[in-house]
């Protein structure tokens, strides 16, 4: 043997040695775990603190973990349903047991949620709010903070029509309840009431609880009868310095499109049917969608800081949103920057926080008129001309005397509009602990919102406002909320009797409308765009100021308080009132009152529920409330004066005549919304599963709602008054469970389902002799559908009632659409009169909506799905109406839907033919994560990497571009033509904590 193998073989044998060694030195733990009734726990969690070792209990409650090393250690053991706990033990050689003992845990019920005023645990609240945390948010490009809720909670409508990056949303809880004022709900962010959901970041919140019922919105009177949504940001904490940043980087693309001829299958169209397309707008291939839309890369930053000592704790942040449209020229670029300082004095008994945010919004936008021109244009049609006939639109190819037809190209890139937004809220609270239990709470928050618009039409702009001399409006405003509230909070506790009370008053004073808006035209150069209005030149009888806004000033006083008790956390009641009052309304009914009460029964804490294993919590609750709704503009109550059309002489000279504009009520008053809860709280199996039952009766009655009068007696035609309307009933289900859970992997999932059922009550006012039986609602506005309307608001039906006529089929020899009127006789399109021969078609609010979020674990990875949709709703398609002219495919594209279907007449009334089926499945978003070890590092405590898809999947029938269109105002449902398509996006993230 050489020494070389004689060398590897000692070493082998010593490597050997040392590992048997090592392998003697580890041993191994066993043990049972039950809890505290004696029963065993089956997928408990064992883990050997601080390293990777864990296993879980089997189905007798055993456990066994071999190869432990020797020495002290902590065992933890974790189970839905039960206290964590740690145990220490000294680990010797050989076989070592330890077993726990687990005591039930209501981790869950003790949860905190934020109620008006004050604080709640979950198991003491007696009203309807659903709770929504950081891991529950939809994940996506979210351009404002209220998307991260879309389909979350049940009842609650989050809905986005659209891929626009600077638009809104609609948000509407447990239905309609308004005609005319609007339908959001009220923010409470960090206890400031009404402040500016912009001014949060998504990674900034904590969470999101949504007060869904009267009996915990009347506490907020009358701006609460659309619920009311708290917003609980990150706060600083004790300790070391937590520098986190999370981002991301996506593209987003569009999802679907107008399904309209290509200009191949247009050549081809045109030349079966003996149509003739005229010479200069033939013999080119341009795809008008293509053309104004891009791959949009969006990409957002969140830095944030947190600190402190226990008497002074900071929290700082900065986020960073750049949202690329798909529309090119559309962009939504925001910076929200956020301060925070929490300070103790006085030995803890006050403490004071102040917040500082601002957010600054700069945003492109485009004019929706683009949307219809890239679907009718003719895609023969270039997009430019060298013809010295189109040097006028600056070479783009337009089409001089046929209506409404655009080159969208051309609107696009001559029409510049471009926004900034900047909204700055400051605030500063002060609790101050009188005695234990009394504490005195001072808010005071000031928020400003500075507007700035610049809008310009290029001197080769095809419409008449602008060719040949442009046109420029500049908007400047500001608006100012300032709040003040004082309030105290009073709690005892007393053997099995808790007693809690709070009383506050509240002054908030709106200033809206600050500024100026002035136009301008007659511009010798583009250049400078809507910057100078002072270098356009005014025609004579032009007014630069006809749209100047006037000053919307209004105040509203509150005095406001609660009272409630439990008893041994088994039986709790809760009541409410608040009186409020307004400058809005009229001297008559300047002030309203809100009251509530609601009540709860944990039937899990009675005696009788103690011997069995089914239920950890079941809970019964029932409530009633009446909530107001205060959101119209100031001045509605009083009369007001402006400028008429036309002008009188007075000595010689020429004077702007002045009238009414707007007729004297001194009874306006709050629209009242009334609701009755009932729910019904369960956990079964210690947290494996639960859920909630919601049961509502909302009524709002006092809708406010603009009239027609005679003038005389009244000095203008229309009214604002009160009297009309509506209710609300619905049930909502969320049901949550844990499938599956081991120590390597588990899988959780969520499912809520909503019912609401709206109707229209009466529409008559409480002003004597006015009223009106039905209203039509919905204009379409299409080539030839003069005065044209889809919808109408009719007592006893929904809002969003499709009245139009009974469409029966198509007659091909006579080359007719077949139509029935109301008495059953059918007619011909001609013979159609509108409204009277139109009936009940369709409704647009769906039967119910639901989601369904899925969570999975394995290791370190995680994935989560989330569907969402809706059904039994229906669409008005005008878009599909309007590509329907196959007489007129010479001059205007068609759909291809309407080939196949083939109908040679073009339509000009609203029928039943273009309502479609609008129920939908949609993959809202799916996301996957790793989450890496930081064990090893000094300084990364946290780093986690994930992959991320928003809108991958629609199922429907629908054949527009989506089904998800707008369900707001008095005519929801109507898919328009201007329409900016969904996206589809895909990103990469990343989140660190350092």
């Amino acid at each position: 043997m050489s020494k070389l193998t004689l060398r590897a073989v000692m070493t082998f044998g010593l490597l050997m040695m040392l590992w048997m060694n090592a392998f003697s030195q580890n041993s191994s733990l066993s043990g049972k775990v039950v809890d505290d009734k004696g029963e065993i726990v089956i997928g408990a969690t064992i883990v050997i603190k601080g390293s990777p070792i864990s296993t879980a209990t089997n189905q007798n409650g055993e456990y066994t973990i071999n190869q432990v090393p020797l020495g002290k250690t902590t065992v933890t053991v974790n189970m839905i349903g039960y206290s964590s706990m740690d145990l220490p033990i000294q680990i010797v050689s050989g076989a070592n047991v330890l077993n726990f003992n687990l005591n039930s845990s209501t981790n869950d019920l003790e949860e905190v949620v934020v109620i008006g005023y004050g604080v709640a645990k979950k198991k003491q609240i007696t009203g309807s709010i659903s709770s929504v945390g950081p891991k529950e948010f939809n994940t996506g490009v979210v351009s404002s903070p209220d998307q991260l809720l879309a389909g979350k909670v049940a009842g609650l409508t989050v809905n986005r029509s659209g891929g626009d990056p600077t638009a809104g949303s609609t948000i509407q809880l447990r239905g309609p309840s308004s005609l005319t004022a609007s339908s959001s709900p009220l923010y409470v962010i960090d206890g400031v009431v009404g402040a500016n959901i912009e001014l949060v970041a998504p990674d900034d919140i904590v969470s999101m609880d949504v007060m869904k019922d009267a009996s915990s919105t009347a506490i907020y009177g009358s701006r609460a009868a659309n619920g009311v949504i708290f917003v609980t940001t990150k706060r600083g904490k004790a300790g070391k310095p937590v520098l986190s940043y999370s981002g991301y980087a996506a593209i987003e693309r569009v999802a679907n499109r107008v399904n309209v001829l290509s200009a191949a299958e247009h050549k081809q169209f045109v030349a079966d049917n003996g149509l003739t397309v005229a010479a200069s707008e033939t013999g080119f291939d341009t795809d008008w969608q293509d053309e104004i839309t891009r791959t949009g890369v969006s990409h957002n930053h969140n830095l944030s800081l947190t600190g402190g000592s226990e008497g002074t704790r900071y929290n700082a942040s900065v986020n960073y949103f750049n949202n690329q449209g798909i529309v090119k020229r559309s962009d939504l670029e925001r910076v929200v920057a956020r301060v925070g300082i929490d300070q103790n004095a006085f030995d803890d008994r006050l403490k004071l926080a102040l917040n500082v945010a601002n957010s600054m919004n700069k945003s492109n936008h485009v004019d929706y008129g683009i949307f219809n021109g890239a679907a009718r244009y003719l895609p023969t049609s270039p997009v430019r001309s060298d013809d010295v006939a189109y040097a006028p639109y600056n070479g783009y190819f337009q089409v001089p005397g046929r209506t409404n037809y655009f080159n969208p190209v051309a609107m696009l890139n001559q029409r510049d509009e471009e926004r900034s937004n900047n909204t700055l809220l400051a605030s500063l609270k002060a609790d101050l602990t009188i005695f234990k239990g009394l504490t005195w709470t001072n808010v005071i928050s000031y928020q400003q919102n500075q507007f700035d618009k610049k809008y310009y039409m290029h001197r080769t702009d095809f419409d008449s406002k602008a060719l040949g001399r442009g046109f420029a409006e500049r908007s400047n405003l500001k608006n100012i909320d300032k709040i003040f509230e004082s309030y105290v909070n009073y709690n005892l506790t007393k053997n099995l009797h808790s007693f809690d009370a709070m009383a506050g008053y509240s002054y908030q004073k709106t200033k809206n409308n600050d500024g100026v808006v002035a136009s301008s035209v007659g511009f010798m150069s583009d250049d400078l765009g809507g910057n100078n209005l002072n270098l356009g030149t005014l025609p004579d009888g032009y007014n630069p100021y006809s749209t100047y806004p006037y000053i919307l000033e209004s105040l509203l006083i509150s005095v406001y308080g609660r009272v409630g008790y439990n008893y041994d956390e088994k039986y709790l009641l809760s009541a409410s009132v608040r009186r409020d009052g307004s400058s809005k309304f009229g001297k008559n009914n300047r002030w309203a009152t809100f009251p509530s009460i609601s009540g709860a029964w944990r039937i899990s804490r009675e005696s009788f529920m103690q011997d069995q294993d089914i239920f950890s919590e079941l809970k019964l609750r029932m409530g009633y409330g009446v909530s107001g709704n205060q959101n119209i503009d100031p001045y509605r109550q009083i009369i007001i004066f402006g400028p008429q059309n036309g002008q009188f002489l007075y000595n010689g000279n020429w004077m702007n005549a002045y009238g009414v504009n707007q007729n004297e009520n001194p009874d306006l008053k709050w629209e009242n919304t009334s609701m009755f809860n009932a729910g019904l709280d369960f956990e079964l199996w210690r947290g494996r599963f639960g859920g909630t039952i919601e049961y509502y009766n909302k009524e709002t009655k006092d809708l406010l709602y603009e009239y027609d009068v005679p003038s005389p007696p009244y000095q203008f035609n229309r009214l604002l008054a009160n009297g009309a309307s509506m209710s609300n009933k619905g049930v909502e289900i969320t049901l949550n469970a844990v499938v599956y859970r081991n120590s390597d992997f588990s899988y959780n999932t969520t499912v809520n389902f909503a019912r609401n059922i709206n109707k229209v009550g009466s529409l008559s006012s409480n002003i004597e002799n006015i009223g009106v039986s039905q209203r039509y609602e919905g204009s379409i506005g299409l080539d030839g559908w003069t005065g044209q309307t889809a919808a109408i608001v009719l007592p006893g039906h929904a809002l969003g009632t499709f009245y139009v006529a009974n469409y029966m089929g198509y007659d091909e020899v006579a080359k007719k659409t077949i139509y029935q009127k109301p008495t059953g006789e059918l007619v011909t399109q001609d013979q159609i009169s509108a409204p009277d021969d139109y009936m009940v078609m369709g409704q647009a609010l769906p039967k119910f909506t639901y989601g369904w979020n899925n969570s999975f674990q394995y290791k370190n990875w995680d994935l989560n799905f989330f569907l969402r949709g809706m059904y039994g709703n229906q669409i008005f398609n005008a878009t599909r109406a309007d590509l329907s002219r196959l007489q007129q495919a010479n001059v205007t594209n068609i759909s291809k839907d309407a080939v196949e279907e083939g109908i040679f007449e073009t339509p000009l009334i609203s029928s039943s033919r273009f309502i479609e089926d609008g129920s939908f499945l949609r993959l809202d978003n799916a996301t996957l994560g790793y989450t890496f070890s930081t064990k090893e590092s000094k300084y990364l405590k946290n780093a986690r990497l994930y992959v991320s898809g928003q809108n991958l999947f629609t199922i429907t029938k629908y054949s527009g571009v989506d089904p998800e269109v707008s369900l707001g105002g008095l005519a929801p449902g109507v898919d328009n033509r201007n329409y900016y398509p969904k996206t589809r996006s895909f990103l990469l993230g990343v989140k660190l904590t350092f």
